[in-house]
Parts: C-alpha cells; sequence; structure tokens
C-alpha cells in the first residue's frame, strides 16, 4: 500500500515522468515515417468587424505549417486569432480562424449566447455559503496507480494506458487543490495507491487511514468502488465516483455518481429534448434498424418527454425512417416518399437521428442539406463521432447539437475560454505536455467538490441543492449539476454537455 501524504507542491512523480519520456521516445522514433495530409482552402467564410475569414477545420494528419502555405499566411497570424496555439499544436477537429486578405468585406455577423440546459431540482436550498477559512478538511484521492510495477520499468518499457490516464487525471487534481489554496482552503490531501485490488482496499480501511476523512475521491473499478461505497455509508463519509459507471449511490446515501451508465444519459437527452423541442418533431431512424428494442425505446421515451413539456398535451412526433438502398424516406403511409414534403415552411424543424450508423447519418445529413436553406432545419446527434468526418459547411447549415460525452476521444473543450487556457498554461508549465482529457475531469470534479466544501463545510450532502445557486464556477470538461431520487440513496449528476454548431458564426459552443 503506497500513500502520498499532504500535497504541497506538485512535481510529476518519477514513474509517471520516466514513462511519459519513453512515450516521448516513441513518438521521437515514428516521426520519420509521417507524411502530413495535403491542406485545402476552406469553402466557410466569416465576416467578424468587417474583416472576412476563412473557417478551416483541422483534419488528421494537417500540421500548422501545412495550413500557413496553403493560406499564405504567417503562424503568427495564425497564432493571433487562436490563442489556444500557444499552449497545443492543431489537432483533428480543430475549427481554425484564418485571415482572408483577398474576399470582399462582408456584414458583421453576431454571436448566439449559449442557452443552459435546464435540469429539474425540486429540493429546496435552507444554506448560505460562507467561505471555511478556519477548517482544516482532508481529502483522500484513491486511484489504481500501480506505483510498485511503475517504478521498476526501464527504458525498453512502455506506460499501459490504464495506468498513465490515472497519473494524468491525479495532475488535473494537483492543480484543482493548489487553486482552492489559493483561494484560503486548509486541506490535507493523501493520495493512496490502491493498486486495482480489492485486498489493498481493504487494508487501507482496515487500518483506519479514512475514518477521519471528509471527503474520499475514487476509487476507479467497481469491484473496489463497492468496497469502498459500504465503508461510506457506514462512516457517512461523502464519496465521489469520477470514472465508473457502476452505481454507487443505490442505498448510499453519502455517494456521487459523476459518470452516468447509457440508459439513464438517453434518459437525460430524451428530456432535454422534450423540453426544448415542441414542434415540427421529426424522428429519423434507420430503415433497417426500425424494429431494434433501442430505437422502439428511445422513440417511445421521446414522446413521452415531448408531452410532459407540452401545456397544452398536443405536441406529437413524425417518425419517419431513411434506406440507404433505395435513399429514399418511409412512413407509416407512404414509401419512398420526399423529405421535402415533411417539413414546415413557416416554423423551425427539429430533426432527430436515432442511430449510431455512419453511412446512415452521412445520407440523411446530406439529404436534409438540400432543404436547409429553403427551411429552418435543426439537427440534433447522439453521437459526435459519426459527425467528424461529414462536410463541416453541411453541418452548420444544419444547425446541429450533438451530444457530448466523456467516452468520446476528443470530448468538446472551449479553447478560447480563458479558463481553458490558463490551465493548459500551468499545466504545461508544471510536466511539460499538454493535459488530456483525464487531465481536465481531475480538475473539474476535484475543484467543484472541494470549493462545496470550502463553502458549505463538512456536511456537504444536506447542501447540495445549494451548490447550483452558489457555486458558479463552469467546468471545462465535466459539467456536474447533482440531484438525489431518495432519501435512501445518493447523488446522480444530471448535467450533460451539447456542442452546438452555431450557423452565425461558425464556431461550435458548449450549450450547457
Amino acid at each position: 500500500m503506497k500513500v502520498i501524504a499532504k500535497i504541497l507542491i506538485f512535481p510529476r512523480q518519477k514513474p509517471a515522468l520516466l514513462l511519459f519520456c519513453l512515450l516521448l521516445t516513441i513518438s521521437l522514433s515514428s516521426f520519420g515515417q509521417f507524411q502530413p495530409t495535403p491542406v485545402t482552402r476552406s469553402n466557410n467564410h466569416i465576416t467578424v468587424g468587417g474583416k472576412n475569414y476563412y473557417q478551416h477545420e483541422v483534419i488528421k494528419g494537417q500540421t500548422l505549417y501545412g495550413i500557413t502555405k496553403a493560406y499564405e499566411v504567417s503562424e503568427e497570424e495564425i497564432k493571433k486569432l487562436n490563442p489556444e496555439l500557444s499552449t497545443r499544436s492543431v489537432y483533428p477537429g480543430m475549427v481554425l480562424r484564418i485571415p482572408d486578405s483577398k474576399s470582399i468585406p462582408k456584414t458583421a455577423t453576431t454571436v448566439k449566447i449559449p442557452e443552459e440546459i435546464a435540469v429539474k431540482n425540486d429540493q429546496p436550498c435552507k444554506s448560505k455559503p460562507f467561505p471555511h477559512e478556519n477548517d482544516n478538511f482532508r481529502l483522500a484521492i484513491l486511484l489504481p496507480l500501480n506505483i510498485e510495477q511503475n517504478d521498476s520499468l526501464n527504458y525498453t518499457d512502455s506506460l499501459k494506458a490504464d495506468h498513465f490516464r490515472f497519473y494524468e487525471f491525479l495532475e488535473g487534481v494537483y492543480l484543482a487543490i493548489d487553486s482552492m489554496q489559493r483561494q484560503g482552503l486548509n486541506m490535507t490531501v493523501e493520495i493512496f495507491d490502491t493498486e486495482r485490488s480489492t485486498e489493498t482496499i481493504n487494508k487501507i480501511i482496515s487500518a483506519g487511514r479514512l475514518n477521519e476523512t471528509d471527503l474520499i475521491i475514487g476509487p476507479v473499478f467497481p469491484n473496489e468502488v463497492e468496497i469502498v461505497s459500504a465503508f461510506s455509508k457506514s462512516k457517512h463519509i461523502p464519496m465521489v465516483s469520477p470514472l465508473s459507471t457502476f452505481d454507487v449511490v443505490k442505498e448510499n446515501p453519502f455517494a456521487f455518481q459523476v459518470r452516468n451508465k447509457l440508459p439513464r444519459r438517453i434518459e437525460l437527452v430524451t428530456d432535454y429534448l422534450g423540453s426544448k423541442y415542441n414542434q415540427n418533431i421529426i424522428l429519423i431512424g434507420r430503415y433497417a434498424e426500425r424494429k431494434s428494442p433501442e430505437f422502439i425505446r428511445f422513440q417511445a421515451n421521446l414522446a413521452s418527454q415531448v408531452r410532459e413539456h407540452d401545456p397544452a398535451k398536443k405536441a406529437t412526433i413524425k417518425t419517419a425512417y431513411f434506406s440507404e438502398s433505395s435513399r429514399s424516406f418511409i412512413t407509416q403511409d407512404s414509401a419512398g416518399s420526399n423529405f421535402e414534403r415533411h417539413l414546415s415552411a413557416s416554423g423551425p424543424n427539429y430533426i432527430i437521428l436515432a442511430s449510431e450508423n455512419e453511412v446512415f447519418i452521412t445520407e440523411v445529413v446530406n439529404e436534409v442539406h438540400k432543404e436547409a436553406f429553403a427551411r429552418d432545419i435543426h439537427i440534433f446527434g447522439l453521437n459526435q463521432w459519426v459527425f467528424t468526418d461529414l462536410d463541416l459547411s453541411n453541418l452548420y447549415d444544419c444547425n446541429l447539437e450533438i451530444y457530448s460525452d466523456f467516452e468520446d476521444e476528443h470530448p468538446f473543450i472551449d479553447y478560447t475560454d480563458p479558463g481553458v487556457l490558463q490551465f493548459c498554461s500551468k499545466y504545461k508549465e508544471n510536466w511539460n505536455i499538454e493535459p488530456s482529457k483525464y487531465s481536465f475531469q481531475g480538475f473539474d470534479i476535484t475543484y467543484y467538490f472541494t470549493k462545496a466544501m470550502f463553502q458549505f463545510g463538512r456536511n456537504l450532502t444536506a447542501t447540495v441543492p445549494c451548490w447550483q445557486e452558489y457555486i458558479h464556477d463552469r467546468s471545462m470538461l465535466t459539467p456536474m449539476k447533482f440531484q438525489s431520487f431518495g432519501n435512501s440513496n445518493g447523488f446522480n449528476n444530471q448535467a450533460f454537455s451539447v456542442v452546438r454548431y452555431q450557423k452565425d458564426e461558425l464556431i461550435r459552443k458548449k450549450v450547457n
């Protein structure tokens, strides 16, 4: 059992530093085989403040050097317009603003203000926050760092992804604690290496190392989470499950579940859609999947949520199926019909695509895009990865919104946000690498809960309804809003991210 106690400084520990160097060596050794992807100028233009710009979405293999040559501008000009490049290199999916000195000036555009996702919460707030500067809190972090195994690596070894991601998460934790300490929080932090072993977890508990803890973050794997949850319940110590979708909140009123299982995530999405859309709703499914239990269940849940949020109880959903073989839309009363006949000419049309099939998504978006200039089209998709290879201009023209989840390979992070840029700068200053999604999540979760403790004290579970009202720090990656659905159960995260392709300015924005 390895314990790192009372964190005051935050250098990268030897195992992670060694393994980072190994990864860097591997990357450098393969660099000679890299061939950059050719860059062609984008057809997407935007005018801001009377100046014209290209919107270029980076694809895999493109380099900043290649982009500067294609657009005939300097790296300095691009970096000035895209501050994110001061802390990281270009990456697939990144949208760059590039000056266009050759085009005729256009009318300036405006930016839509991102909307907040409304989440039900009927519990009243009965507490007011104040800085608990005179309290000394104790935080325990339980992660499978496998220190003994990693400490014995030599230069020929490579780091397992399962190990490295937890070091990245921990580095985000360090920066969150440092940030809260600067605000006046007094906290003793102990980090326990669980070694991905239930035996180690039991030893930590039986030795009494967690008895005086005010908050536990972790562990990660279900069999470990189950043991710590039982301990948390018996000792009335709040615990946060940061990465696992294992149901930790059932019959444990002191547990917080950050990530939900897929069925619950779909419930949250359908509730959001039902609250937002109340007219001209068209659910498009894949004809080959029309009888699948998943589609039928989603269709029923969506219809229920739409009716629930409609005061007149008259809102209805049209359902159409698209056949890739015939390239046509099929409804209950017609076959091979034109898509245009399903659309409204007088109001917005809200189209929901309920499939993960890439061919289906591509075909439907291309068909819908044909009507985007004559009709007010809004598309909602459930999976970000399906849309990555589509024509970017089509997505903006269709006002696409996508559910974004931590499981995505590249979950959405707004690198124009000053808070994100500051975090990236501090992270790189400490460890000379860019943060991963695990780094962002480690910071978001730790900062959110330590902030709540600093403002409301040790009785966290009693003050949860007040957090949304008094804690206004926006997360970089992991939105959080917790609610309990029973006195004997803990708190589920009711927040999630939706990314909008804003037609007005050709940029992606997080809606939540």
